[in-house]
């Protein structure tokens, strides 16, 4: 990957409960040491939620300023919900774009008449018809829309989601592997040699393979120096992003920053494996 390449390490919010203030979540993983920020814009539904009120573009581009004076910018995001004609995708899409975040997650449609689709040729084109109206979008905001695999049917698959990138063939559209999602249906390591193309980001975190358990790499069964070793081999060159975050997510507010700091700790041997 090349040791002059700054690999930061970044964060998922989520690792605060929603409606947790954005300025002060930011300043917080600053202080803690962590070097950019995955919006979690799936944990801003709720009721009087800035992000679904009128004064959505204000409020990211404060937290975007707040973010950007501590040195720790937003660099992902996660949208709500699915890929399709929501009016929630083209939001996110600018909301990550006035956030800085060059990076958009959005779940795949994994469902079709309520019935999971198992099929790959259905999955690839449902999903290529859903993501493509975004496109031009997501040009505009700066912003590459980023599949995901999943837990279901045919999203389970990271082949899958690797091979709908090759059938949009757009800059603007690329796949984030998640660590914890592969672990849990015995894909290992090494199913990143088989994508058709490399992954744009990563949701690293850990399991014991039963469950999304989204615990600190290292506290499952996931096996990360065969991780590394797939990483450099399939060409990642994106970050260390983490979405590990649960056991900071479920614990009382004064133990989450110790529990941060053992995150943080673990993302840089993660991070100078990485380099």
């Amino acid at each position: 990957m090349g040791t002059d390449r700054k690999i930061r390490i970044v964060t998922t919010t989520a690792v605060f409960q929603p409606g947790y203030p954005g300025e002060d979540a930011a300043d917080r993983l600053a202080r803690l040491g962590f070097e950019a920020l995955d919006m979690a814009l799936d944990y801003w539904t709720g009721d009087g939620s800035p992000f679904l009120g009128e004064g959505y573009r204000a409020w990211a581009e404060s937290l975007r300023e707040r973010a950007e004076h501590n040195g720790v910018p937003y660099t992902h995001s996660h949208a709500p919900g699915e890929a399709g004609d929501s009016p929630l995708v083209g939001r996110s899409i600018e909301t990550a774009g006035l956030l800085g975040a060059k990076f958009m997650v959005l779940h795949p449609v994994w469902r079709e008449n309520g019935a999971v689709i198992e099929d790959a040729e259905t999955f690839i084109r449902l999903n290529a018809e859903a993501v493509k109206p975004w496109l031009e979008r997501a040009e505009r905001a700066g912003v590459a829309i980023l599949s995901e695999n999943l837990l279901w049917g045919a999203s389970k698959d990271p082949r899958i989601i690797a091979d709908l990138v090759r059938e949009v063939d757009s800059p603007t559209f690329g796949w984030c592997f998640d660590t914890g999602h592969a672990n849990c249906f015995g894909f290992r390591p090494d199913v990143l040699r088989e994508c058709a193309v490399p992954p744009a980001s990563l949701h690293l975190q850990d399991n014991h393979g039963t469950g999304d358990e989204h615990l600190i790499p290292g506290d499952g069964t996931v096996d990360w120096d065969a991780m590394i070793r797939a990483l450099k081999a399939c060409g990642y060159a994106g970050d260390c992003v983490l979405e590990a975050h649960h056991q900071s997510l479920d614990a009382p507010d004064g133990e989450r920053d110790a529990i941060l700091a053992r995150l943080l700790v673990r993302a840089r041997e993660l991070r100078a494996e990485m380099a």
